[in-house]
């Protein structure tokens, strides 16, 4: 039952429910129906709620205004949508600065919602006491209604669409008399369903709309999304979308750049205020806010605001909404709000499209991060003076630096495989063989081997024979497989004619120098004796003919090295094996080394007899060879040690493999106690002419090692060594008892 004091008062007519007159009752159904008719022909309408209100007081009889409250989505409270008649105007200009908002529990126009039911109000003081038991919400509309005359007359009626509440709409009249109409509840209840139901048409009509808005601003963002190649182009493309989906014409996106936000687009009056490239202030609280929380967030926009000249445009409010991309804001989006609600509304819509934005945005980061460094690694390739040719996973030649079309002397722009680069260049090994399906170098590389100058013969396109040194190398994806390969080579050709013309010459001076240098040995020999013999010799002169004679044998090995290169160049470095017992060889080496250095000590340690299949003249020059180097390296002073002894062995076609096998062999090391040698010296010790550089060194040709190294090689042995700088060096020779097979 309603409320005693919603019933209207005695001196305006009957009581609700008390039949109008036939002729009133027709004038107000015709009336009713007019507006209902024309609301429903008013889908397209822009605002149906000022539609609404505007034929009810045109249309109504005695109706003098109407004002439509309605129930906001995003927090169901019931604000003001639309006021008409003779005090609208005034009222909406009181209520401009005021942002009122009833909650439908707390009485005021929601209790008609609560109730379900019409209320009226039979004077200005019964309006305005309902106002008051509302509190601070309705104050500003109560201290407006105190204004207008005694006679105000209020209906209330509820808009309800089964349980959901939509709005409220009051009728009022200023006329002392009573608006037969206003007393007829049940048909004014009637009309409000009416009404309910056009303004619901008119809503889903609207949100049809707006779904449509959406669904084209959702294609033109991923349009610009997946059609711009660089940040810049697409924000501006994407910022007109955003801002039509928040039914605004304002705003701007900023990125993060290193920690600060740089306005990358503007739209409409922000570009008064703020350009592209300005920076917004880190200390402003709403953008501080939405970093810190991750949502959007809005707030007033007030006079004290760097950007308040936007109030003149009708801007009321700023809402940010951060652009995140794993949780972690990228950019924000900031946008002029000139009405609250609709901003409000679209927030999720907002939010989720900026996920795509700044998805978007790191992955053209992430593009034109790697493009840079693509240019950066392109530009560092095109100056190498090595050729630099790159293939994928399936040996398809994606890129070839001019300096590999200049030492190969052809164009690669139409070799796409690594097979059509083996054919055009004919590669071969270094004695004229064709290169095994497995050996050439970009096939060695996807199969996941990493090689350094692997020397190799090709042709030029001018016919001419290049021998290269190629390095290779696979190329991994991020799961650890060989997404391609690459290789680098450079040209040897010439230093190879070099080397060829000096060993040619080194080779004849050493051919020539062999008779001399043996008749020079065997008459100081003779000296020797002749020395010796005589009584009157001093000490000194015995000295002076044994330092003659060591020198005549360091240049007879230096002799002997050079014949020996040419003769394994030659490929006539013959081995004449047989049993030879180690033990002696290694001490007559001693012995002769020994003899000539008075500055070192040296200590053998071995069993008595070991007996070897060698060729004892080239085993001979591997241990002389080996004294001599820790002789030439080590201090005055310091001891030289040689250690002798067996082991089980692995050997593999004749050649030693490694310790722990089933064969046994003999180990040789000679220790010494000298300046020891870095890793890069001993990485290159076994080279040819490579003489370390060391303070303690001594004349050489840099080819001892070297030919001590191809002699145990060619015995199907192993040689290697340890040092470590100021310690010392300990070369090992290994080499199968029963000799190479």
């Amino acid at each position: 039952m309603m409320n005693e004091r919603f019933q209207p008062a005695a001196e305006h007519g009957a009581a609700s429910g008390a039949p109008p007159q036939s002729q009133e009752q027709r004038e107000a159904l015709l009336a009713l129906l007019r507006v209902a008719t024309r609301l429903s022909a008013d889908l397209d309408a822009p605002d149906i709620a000022n539609r609404a209100v505007s034929l009810v007081v045109e249309l109504l009889p005695g109706v003098d205004a109407a004002l439509l409250w309605l129930v906001r989505r995003y927090d169901r409270r019931l604000t003001l949508a639309a006021a008409d008649g003779s005090y609208a105007g005034p009222l909406r200009e009181a209520l401009r600065q005021q942002r009122i908002a009833f909650d439908p529990h707390m009485g005021g126009p929601g209790a008609a919602l609560l109730q379900r039911q019409p209320q009226m109000f039979a004077s200005r003081e019964a309006y305005a006491n309902d106002l008051q038991a509302v509190g601070a919400p309705g104050e500003p509309l109560r201290r407006f209604v105190a204004d207008l005359p005694p006679a105000l007359r209020v209906t209330r009626l509820p808009l309800l669409l089964g349980r959901t509440a939509v709005g409220v709409l009051e009728l009022a009249t200023l006329q002392a008399g009573a608006a037969p109409l206003l007393n007829d509840l049940p048909l004014l209840q009637a009309f409000s369903d009416q009404l309910v139901v056009a303004l619901r048409n008119a809503q889903l009509y609207a949100e049809t709309m707006l779904q449509q808005r959406r669904l084209e601003a959702f294609d033109a963002i991923v349009a610009a999304i997946a059609s711009a190649n660089d940040t810049q182009p697409m924000l501006e493309r994407v910022l007109a979308p955003m801002l039509q989906l928040a039914d605004a014409r304002d705003g701007l996106i900023a990125i993060v750049e290193e920690g600060v936000a740089r306005v990358a687009a503007v739209h409409g009056a922000l570009a008064a205020v703020v350009a592209p490239d300005d920076r917004l202030d880190p200390d402003d609280a709403l953008l501080i806010e939405a970093q810190q929380t991750g949502r959007p967030c809005l707030q007033p926009l007030d006079a004290r605001h760097p950007w308040a000249a936007l109030r003149e445009h009708g801007v009321t409010s700023l809402a940010v909404v951060p652009l995140l991309a794993a949780a972690v804001p990228v950019g924000f989006l900031v946008v002029a709000v000139a009405d609250e609600r609709d901003s409000l509304a679209e927030w999720p819509a907002l939010e989720a499209l900026g996920t795509q934005i700044a998805v978007a945005i790191v992955n053209q980061q992430l593009y034109s991060a790697s493009l840079r460094e693509r240019r950066r690694l392109s530009s560092v390739i095109a100056s190498l003076q090595e050729g630099v040719i790159i293939c994928d996973r399936l040996g398809r030649i994606v890129l070839a630096n001019p300096a590999a079309a200049t030492i190969l002397q052809r164009s690669l722009d139409q070799i796409q495989t690594r097979a059509e680069l083996v054919e055009a260049l004919q590669m071969r090994a270094l004695d004229d063989q064709p290169l095994p399906f497995n050996g050439t170098p970009l096939l060695r590389t996807l199969q996941g081997e990493s090689y350094t100058d692997y020397e190799i013969k090709v042709t030029r396109g001018t016919g001419e024979t290049a021998i290269l040194s190629v390095s290779g190398a696979p190329l991994l994806a991020d799961d650890g497989s060989i997404d391609g390969g690459v290789i680098v080579f450079r040209d040897l050709t010439l230093q190879k004619q070099h080397e060829a013309s000096r060993d040619e010459f080194l080779a004849v001076a050493a051919h020539e120098l062999r008779a001399p240098l043996a008749a020079i040995k065997g008459y100081t020999d003779l000296l020797l004796q002749r020395e010796a013999q005589r009584p009157d010799a001093t000490e000194r002169d015995r000295r002076g003919i044994q330092m003659l004679s060591r020198q005549i044998d360091h240049l007879v090995r230096l002799v002997d090295n050079l014949l020996n290169m040419s003769r394994l160049d030659a490929g006539r470095f013959d081995l004449y094996l047989q049993p030879v017992d180690l033990i002696p060889l290694i001490e007559t080496c001693i012995d002769r080394v020994s003899i000539g250095d008075a500055n070192h000590r040296f200590v053998f340690n071995g069993p008595e007899t070991l007996p070897v299949m060698c060729d004892q003249l080239r085993m001979q020059q591997v241990f002389t060879n080996l004294l001599s180097n820790a002789a030439r390296y080590s201090a005055p002073g310091t001891t030289i040690t040689v250690d002798v002894w067996t082991e089980s062995c692995a050997i593999e076609d004749g050649v030693v493999t490694g310790a722990g096998g089933s064969e046994q062999c003999v180990v040789i090391a000679v220790r010494d106690q000298g300046v020891g040698m870095t890793p890069e010296v001993q990485a290159k010790v076994f080279e040819r002419y490579f003489r370390a550089n060391t303070a303690t060194s001594a004349s050489g040709l840099g080819l001892g090692v070297y030919i001590t190294r191809e002699i145990v090689l060619r015995h199907g042995g192993k040689i290697w060594l340890e040092s470590e700088v100021g310690k010392g060096t300990t070369f090992y020779v290994m080499l199968p008892i029963g000799g190479a097979s």
